[in-house]
């Protein structure tokens, strides 16, 4: 029987071993997931600033391009006036200078564009 009683003591002893281990286990695992929720938050708000600031960054660059397309647009846009302004000043120039080949130029134009339209339909 002292045999037997000491098998139990040791089936006690490694029981109360393997108990304290996986505590510390348990213990080390809860700390580790700590830590790691911890970085993950400390890397979230990091990737939230930097996020944040290369957004900020690249709205200042496209309202800077939408700008500068904004200002070539409108050179652009007094460039064609301009031309428009000397292409009708040339046209009644040159209907003033030359009335009957004007009404001769227009009427063929005229002519062509029936014919144009008449075969498209």
């Amino acid at each position: 029987m002292d045999g037997d009683k000491r098998v139990e003591q040791a089936k006690a002893r490694i029981s109360d071993a393997l108990t304290t281990d996986i505590d510390a286990l348990r213990a080390e695992v809860a700390r580790l997931t700590e830590q790691l929720s911890s970085f993950i938050d400390e890397e979230k708000s990091t990737l939230s600033k930097i996020l944040s600031k290369e957004a900020k960054s690249a709205k200042q660059m496209l309202d800077s391009k939408l700008s500068d397309v904004g200002s070539k647009a409108g050179e652009i846009s007094d460039a064609a006036r301009e031309q428009a302004s000397d292409l009708q000043k040339a046209t009644l120039d040159y209907i003033t200078k030359k009335p009957l080949q004007s009404v001769a130029i227009a009427a063929g134009i005229g002519l062509l564009l029936g014919l144009w339209s008449k075969n498209r339909s």
